[in-house]
């Protein structure tokens, strides 16, 4: 007899397989759909086939992008009225939606639609919901499973005590059966209590037995940690960085039962984890994930590869897997000890500490055409006869003066700019309260909460103009200082600020004679960090300027949380620098040029045009 449509026989186990339309193949970028449907049973694969397609053919249906999106909230809005318990073919049918949903909207982001799903927070809302009820009615299906398991080995060991079918005596069976009939009798009432004592070969005595652990495999366990960390607004990069592993562990290990895993596996990951590559050197498509570069590692040995940085590996994966098992333990999820991750190879790189830029290399890099007199809003480092001060202008001097964070740039709007007591400050806090509470949703994260601070701007920044590219932007009806800013979605969803920033480097210092390999683009902010050392300011001072965490610092909490001392702001502003100096000629050179018309001046950022994707999306 032929098998159903849609349905394909591998193995012994069936699977879902339909091809995508044309515009949904469009989209996805794939011809086929293929799914397991987790089951060799036949006539339960049938009923899955069917509630699978209950959801895809409408999918499948869709002839654009926004009908894909509207249709996968319509969706979810119909899962959210399942009643609970779910049946376990309802619920594998919503989890292959889970699994499908999530990469058809990164499949998306290449319109924008990502971006959307990021700011529709009721969606966002709806979604972590129906992911919780998918976590908890999984743990009861399988709960179920083991009950109905425990019960039919029950009822077979009474069978076979009764017909002599084993001998009492020997000793593993004498326990494992004591132990059986013990931890079912609280359940029972009297009568079956009853019954039970009066079963062949009742064992005298009975002992206590531990009750059915709930199973919970990884990859769910890891649903649901996720659920919980953006329910705690935790950040993004180190939930992230908790996924990356924890997927490895899942893709090495086949995705145990979370209360499986015991002390065996664990050095047997700890041990595994200095083995996995960076990705230089290896193929894109082995390079996707921890696994394939561990693979791809093992097969084609060590040559032009190169190993993880011990911090990597110490203040990335071990502190991520620690994080995590700390949670499954407080979630009653993990019985066990909380595992240490400590092993670091002798083969692993040692981590580059990072140096200050040099008096020589940052005016290089200020002599450069984007400072200087570039050839157009396209190639911003050849030389030529057009001034523009665009974001990245902005973005390498405001690193240089102020010392922020390449991801605390990108977010900044217009609004964080503010006088005070002819004092021009940024305002990095998440929101102002002096002007009361707000939602949670309109905090802007930094990232620490020591990051929250405000920052007198220097002078030079003011006598560039930057208060003039404010006012050009707020006349425009933007709220944003730099909305030519696009930020990089990480596959997870996670917004990645500093990645124009981080590009441009790359690009830039191959156009210098920059070649130490202790600098990079964070040495912007060790260039602060000795401005700032070789002023008089406070100890509290400094910490507040850098945007450094004073929670172990108790004398450094006091005082005024927003703003430096009248002492300490004079120190700043007035500091005496002869590098600082040298930037000023080199810059005001070429603004009083563009004045006098030497430069052309091209201002291409207050049209909307050359706004990001992101942006003009944020702005409606």
């Amino acid at each position: 007899m032929a098998i159903a449509s849609y349905l394909m026989r591998r193995e012994g186990r069936y699977s879902l397989q339909i091809r995508y339309s044309r515009p949904l193949a469009a989209i996805i970028g794939k011809p086929l759909y293929r799914a397991s449907l987790m089951t060799a049973d036949y006539n339960v694969a049938k009923i899955r086939l069917v509630k699978c397609l209950q959801w895809f053919l409408p999918m499948n249906s869709v002839r654009e992008n926004t009908q894909l999106y509207n249709e996968i909230a319509r969706r979810i809005d119909e899962y959210l009225q399942d009643s609970m318990p779910l049946d376990p073919d309802r619920l594998l049918a919503r989890q292959k939606f889970d699994e499908w949903k999530d990469a058809s909207l990164l499949a998306l982001s290449v319109d924008g639609y990502w971006n959307q799903y990021l700011f529709d927070d009721e969606l966002q809302t709806k979604v972590a919901l129906f992911q919780q009820q998918n976590v908890e009615a999984d743990k009861y299906v399988r709960k179920g499973e083991a009950v109905r398991a425990y019960e039919r080995g029950r009822i077979d060991m009474r069978d076979a005590l009764a017909f002599d079918a084993i001998s009492i005596e020997s000793p593993r069976v004498r326990v494992e059966s004591e132990g059986l009939i013990s931890a079912l009798e609280k359940s029972r009432t009297p009568r079956e209590r009853d019954d039970l004592l009066a079963a062949p070969g009742r064992p005298v005595a009975p002992q206590e037995n531990p009750q059915v652990a709930e199973r919970l495999r990884i990859s769910e366990a890891l649903k649901l940690y996720i659920v919980d960390s953006r329910a705690l607004k935790k950040s993004e990069d180190g939930l992230s960085t908790v996924a990356l592993i924890i997927r490895f562990l899942i893709d090495e290990f086949n995705d145990p039962y979370l209360a499986d895993l015991g002390g065996d596996d664990f050095e047997r990951l700890n041990t595994m984890m200095p083995e996995i590559p960076n990705r230089n050197h290896i193929p894109r498509e082995a390079a996707k994930s921890l696994s394939l570069r561990y693979r791809y590692a093992q097969e084609h040995g060590w040559d032009s590869l190169v190993r993880l940085t011990g911090e990597t590996l110490q203040k990335g994966y071990h502190s991520a897997l620690s994080k995590f098992f700390r949670w499954a333990i407080d979630k009653g999820l993990f019985k066990g000890e909380k595992p240490i991750f400590n092993h670091v190879s002798g083969e692993n790189l040692v981590s580059l500490p990072r140096d200050s830029f040099s008096r020589d290399e940052v005016i290089e890099i200020i002599s450069m055409p984007l400072f200087t007199g570039c050839n157009g809003p396209t190639r911003i480092w050849k030389p030529g006869r057009f001034f523009i001060q665009n974001h990245l202008y902005w973005a390498y001097i405001i690193l240089l003066l102020t010392g922020l964070r390449t991801g605390e740039l990108g977010q900044l709007r217009i609004a964080d700019f503010v006088e005070r007591d002819d004092i021009w400050y940024l305002d990095l806090r998440g929101f102002d309260p002096t002007k009361g509470r707000v939602a949670i949703k309109d905090v802007v994260n930094f990232k620490t909460e020591g990051s929250a601070r405000i920052m007198p701007l220097h002078p030079l920044i003011l006598d560039l103009g930057f208060l003039d590219r404010l006012a050009e932007l707020e006349a425009t009806g933007c709220e944003f200082a730099f909305p030519e800013w696009e930020p990089y979605f990480k596959p997870g969803g996670a917004i990645r600020w500093g990645q124009p920033m981080t590009k441009s480097w790359a690009y830039m210092k191959g156009k210098t004679s920059i070649v130490r390999k202790d600098v990079t683009l964070y040495s912007t902010r060790h260039f602060f960090a000795d401005l700032v050392d070789n002023t008089d300011l406070t100890h509290r001072a400094r910490k507040r300027l850098m945007g450094h965490s004073n929670k172990s610092d108790m004398a450094t909490r006091y005082g005024s949380k927003t703003r430096l001392t009248t002492r300490d702001l004079k120190e700043l502003v007035s500091v005496e620098n002869p590098t600082i100096d040298q930037m000023s000629e080199i810059l005001m050179d070429a603004k009083e040029r563009a004045n006098r018309g030497d430069l052309e001046t091209l201002r291409p950022w207050v049209n909307r045009a050359s706004w990001s994707d992101y942006y003009r999306k944020k702005m409606g």
